[in-house]
């Protein structure tokens, strides 16, 4: 007779990481099932090369947009630890009204405030972590001219999951934001949730282990008992976290409701996969007459009353190899060295609001479709580019010129929102403690429960999520 857990975690990233760490922790029983295998350590994790211009460790699968035309969304990553091996490590709480509605910025609450994810927070900094670093001489040198010319742009020290002793490593310190660290200094899933568990007696890691529906008792298609994978293998447990990413769960989901016939019966079923969400990114760059010698780099934040709901970090470094990346192929290599050589970076986070119609369709037998337009948003929309442009107009006084440019589609690093948390079945679809509403047995522990973005990574939020779930489970 085949084992049965007491929970099966589907995913190993940030929520799913965090959520069976606590499971184990609490003596539970605890399956991890993850799609992809682990990185390799050989270094190529750091190579430009390899991560950017092949993209050999990014998702190759083909999806369309709401127009039927076809892309494909770089930014997922199926791997042990997921895309938090792969971040820049900028690890932020959301702010107090955050959680709160925003109808004019057309953002959703919480169904509870700061307080509730208050003390996970604190765990999940302590776990990761997280420090702030102080500005290299170059950044410094900037920050002063742009706050000089416009006090309005508040520069904050970037809290980073990064070990100290990186700043003593030029290669990994140069090779962190988007890179996947060989020697262990970034925090992430894997390294700070999974490796402390994985020797566990009640916990059990398969890798390579795609999760393609949900088994469900006799005639209860509402109560799920396990799981079914690609291999045609399947598990049982008393309990299903679903965490493969807001791209990835919600069509699970959509596809277990068509073929059970829930998606006819009950109230949250219309709400799976809408409300998409994945900040308005774009990223500046701009080129002074000097070399920079800085290293790290990624060690501030402006924030700017006048864009409340967009933040600007510095990004991580930029050298010729990498900015090769979006140069034609005939580039020649001296070219993009000296630019590299004097470029900045900067990344301007604007937070989208929610509309129904923005959404993940599973679309199954076809390519899955990511329907997301920016007018349907046009508050966040508008105070994105008017953000841009007063940070761009502050880099040109500070003696800079550069371009910048919307990371698209494709950059759903920080996708949210598709399975939004709420007490309304009507209106969301799972409830405050991450169970699917009308379900038994089936909770979410990733980014797609997050009503708000706010203006900042998600990341720290969704690691919070996964650690409150799992301890409520543990406690019954």
């Amino acid at each position: 007779m085949q084992d049965r857990y007491d929970v099966i975690v589907v995913g190993s990233g940030a929520g799913g990481g965090a959520a069976a760490y606590a499971l184990v922790k609490a003596g539970k029983r605890v399956l991890m099932l993850e799609k992809g295998g682990r990185l390799p350590r050989d270094g190529m994790t750091l190579s430009t090369m390899v991560v950017f211009r092949e993209g050999r460790f990014s998702n190759k699968t083909e999806w369309q947009d709401g127009h039927g035309k076809p892309f494909v969304p770089s930014a997922e990553h199926y791997n042990l630890g997921g895309k938090t091996k792969w971040y820049g490590a900028a690890l932020l709480r959301f702010s107090a009204h955050e959680f709160e509605p925003d109808p004019a910025f057309q953002c959703l609450g919480w169904p509870f405030g700061l307080d509730t994810l208050e003390p996970y927070y604190d765990e999940a900094e302590r776990m990761l972590h997280v420090n702030r670093f102080a500005n290299e001489p170059e950044l410094q040198s900037v920050i002063d001219k742009i706050v000089e010319d416009d006090p309005a742009w508040r520069p904050e020290p970037l809290p980073l999951g990064l070990k100290p002793e990186i700043v003593n490593d030029p290669q990994e310190a140069k090779h962190f934001d988007g890179y996947a660290s060989v020697a262990g200094y970034k925090g992430d899933s894997e390294l700070c949730f999974v490796l402390p568990i994985e020797n566990e007696a009640n916990f059990r890691l398969v890798l390579d282990k795609e999760v393609t529906g949900f088994l469900h008792a006799s005639d209860r298609p509402d109560v799920v008992e396990g799981v079914v994978c690609a291999d045609g293998s399947y598990f049982f447990a008393d309990t299903v976290v679903l965490a493969c990413g807001a791209m990835s769960s919600p069509r699970l989901l959509q596809d277990y409701f068509a073929v059970t016939g829930l998606d006819r019966t009950l109230p949250c079923a219309a709400s799976v996969g809408r409300n998409f969400r994945m900040h308005i990114n774009s990223a500046v760059i701009v080129f002074s007459p000097f070399r920079d010698y800085d290293v790290l780099r990624k060690t501030a934040i402006f924030f700017n009353e006048r864009h409340p709901h967009t933040t600007v970090q510095c990004l991580g470094w930029l050298d010729g190899q990498l900015l090769a990346t979006q140069l034609p192929a005939a580039t020649p290599e001296f070219f993009s060295d000296m630019i590299g050589a004097r470029a900045l970076g900067f990344f301007v986070t604007t937070e989208d609001g929610s509309s129904p119609d923005n959404r993940v369709v599973s679309n199954r037998g076809h390519r899955p479709v990511l329907d997301y337009e920016l007018d349907r948003i046009a508050p966040s929309r508008d105070e994105h580019a008017a953000c841009i442009h007063d940070f761009e107009r502050a880099l040109r006084h500070a003696g800079f010129a550069g371009t910048s440019r919307w990371t698209g589609l494709a950059g759903t690093s920080h996708a949210v929102g598709t399975l939004v948390t709420g007490a309304d079945p009507e209106s969301s679809v799972v409830d405050p403690d991450g169970r699917v509403h009308g379900m038994r047995g089936l909770y979410v522990g990733d980014g797609s429960v997050l009503p708000r973005t706010s203006r900042v990574n998600p990341s720290l939020t969704i690691y919070a999520w996964g650690l409150r779930l799992g301890r409520r489970l543990a406690a019954g």
